[in-house]
């Protein structure tokens, strides 16, 4: 095998790899974070954020933060309408733990969705500083 047949593969992959992470990269940039006590002191104010729960009915109605709209990460796509405001409008995404709350994301920033932000440590977090 020569040095040329040994390159070209290896170039190939990196210039993959690369493409990737920069795209993986856009696409995850357009989510910023946002923590407890940041959200806590916004809640109640008149231009508070659009807050979206994105675990099942039954998780909501054990427990969710104040003027949470449930939306199930996996009836998003179809419920958008739902979402008070536009695309433009603040919405902080949560759920029990990150996974859900990361799809959902990512399903609002392929439809156009422009000021998200994921909520630090989500439900866990939240029902713990609360108590």
């Amino acid at each position: 095998m020569t040095n040329k047949s040994i390159f070209f593969p290896r170039t190939l992959l990196l210039v993959l790899l690369l493409l990737f992470g920069v795209s993986s990269y856009a696409e995850t940039s357009l989510v910023g974070a946002i923590t407890f006590s940041e959200l806590s002191k916004r809640i109640d104010e008149s231009k508070a954020p659009v807050i979206l729960d994105v675990r099942t009915p039954r998780e909501y109605s054990s427990g969710h933060i104040k003027g949470a709209l449930n939306i199930p990460y996996d009836e998003l796509e179809r419920r958008l309408g739902e979402i008070p405001g536009d695309k433009s409008s603040e919405i902080i995404v949560y759920c029990q733990s990150g996974r859900r709350a990361g799809i959902a994301e990512k399903i609002l920033v392929e439809k156009g969705y422009t000021n998200l932000k994921d909520l630090t440590g989500h439900w866990q977090n939240w029902s713990a500083q609360v108590k």
